[in-house]
């Protein structure tokens, strides 16, 4: 069991900055690792859903601005993604999931199936990502999102082959996305037909 030695709360603002010192487990011998200092910025849970249509074999994919990806020097931070938001206090991944998707993209899931839990920076962040598919139907691409949040999303309706095409020719960049694409490849066809039915 890793020890807890001290935390510190750096910053407070969107987000919370804190120092955290532990002393965790060490994978070489029965005792303990020297301990550790790192800053962790916390961010809580994500509900995030790759959208499908089976009835088109379409998916509906987000594009919006990340600061973090245009202050990485990428030459288009208008990044297409899943649609995914932050849960609300005492609120489950399925609800935030269905909530988040009427909100950016217009469309109600039908039916969800899990794909994973993931961690996408656990050496400096708590955040969790909770992964889905959903299934739509009567998808359109357009614009969405919130005003009061200011949020600016641009929905892109696409053949299920193009978005894995995207992934694999590097177009497509945000971790979620990645993840929950390359799911989808593999088990498409038995989606398709499950949905279908």
């Amino acid at each position: 069991m890793t020890k807890l030695i001290s935390r510190k709360v750096e910053f407070q603002g969107w987000r919370k900055l804190e120092t955290v010192v532990v002393q965790p487990k060490s994978l070489k011998h029965d005792g303990y690792a020297e301990p550790m200092s790192r800053e962790v910025l916390h961010c809580g849970t994500v509900a995030a859903a790759l959208l499908y249509q089976p009835e088109t074999d379409e998916v509906l994919l987000n594009q919006q601005f990340r600061i973090g990806a245009f202050l990485a020097g990428d030459k288009q931070p208008a990044l297409l993604e899943v649609c995914a938001g932050y849960m609300d206090e005492n609120e489950s991944p399925e609800t935030a999931i269905r909530r988040e998707a009427v909100e950016e993209t217009g469309c109600r899931i039908i039916d969800l199936e899990f794909i994973c839990k993931a961690y996408p920076s656990p050496g400096s962040s708590d955040e969790i990502f909770m992964i889905y598919c959903g299934r739509i139907s009567n998808a359109e691409a357009g614009d969405f999102g919130l005003e009061e949040e200011g949020e600016e999303i641009k929905t892109h309706l696409m053949p299920a082959m193009e978005a894995i095409r995207l992934l694999d020719t590097g177009q497509i960049t945000n971790g979620a996305t990645v993840i929950a694409l390359n799911w989808f490849a593999r088990h498409h066809d038995r989606l398709r037909e499950k949905w279908r039915r």
